[in-house]
């Protein structure tokens, strides 16, 4: 359980230099995202996105981030069509999750991660995200949360490189519990 000096709540305009910093602190760490963005502000408030959270430390400092954005153009949201039979359009996307080195072991990920998913839930959505193959600390979250790998495709990015990903949905969301590859 997390301590409760931490706190989740919608992101403001105001916490967008925060949760830069913050993702300057991870991609750091963890090299994420793999590719910088020229303007990583620009990058965290995509205009698409449908909802936004942040999670908040004790002095007030932006530690974790996730947004939410319509999902028909994931590569989940369309293996998640092919197994439901729904239009992909009924999907959105779980994207730009993530929480500063400072911050993890007190269960923010997995906050923010719910938050998101019962927010889609509730307005008629189901939750789908793709996650870089070699993200192993995100796989694992996402499979100890109950999201169902559905499929690894290949994606080809903007800047020409492929990279394998992992087609996740929410519980039991169009796909078979994971087994293995």
């Amino acid at each position: 359980m997390r301590e409760r000096e931490y706190r989740i709540r919608r992101r403001e305009s105001a916490d967008l230099d925060g949760c830069v910093r913050a993702l300057a602190e991870v991609h750091k760490a963890d090299g994420y995202p793999m590719v910088w963005p020229d303007r990583p502000a620009d990058w965290l408030a995509d205009a698409d996105q449908l909802a936004c959270w942040v999670a908040i430390a004790p002095d007030g400092a932006v530690v974790g981030h996730a947004a939410l954005a319509p999902g028909s153009d994931s590569s989940a949201a369309h293996v998640w069509a092919e197994r439901t039979g729904r239009a992909p359009d009924r999907t959105v996307a779980l994207s730009r999750l993530y929480v500063a080195p400072v911050a993890r072991g007190h269960g923010l990920g997995a906050e923010l991660l719910a938050v998101a998913a019962d927010y889609a839930r509730s307005a008629g959505l189901w939750p789908v995200l793709d996650v870089v193959t070699e993200n192993g600390a995100a796989v694992g979250l996402y499979e100890r949360q109950g999201w169902t790998r559905m499929l690894t495709v290949d994606q080809q990015w903007p800047d020409g490189q492929v990279v394998a990903v992992h087609c996740y949905a929410m519980g039991e969301g169009g796909g078979t519990a994971h087994t293995g590859d």
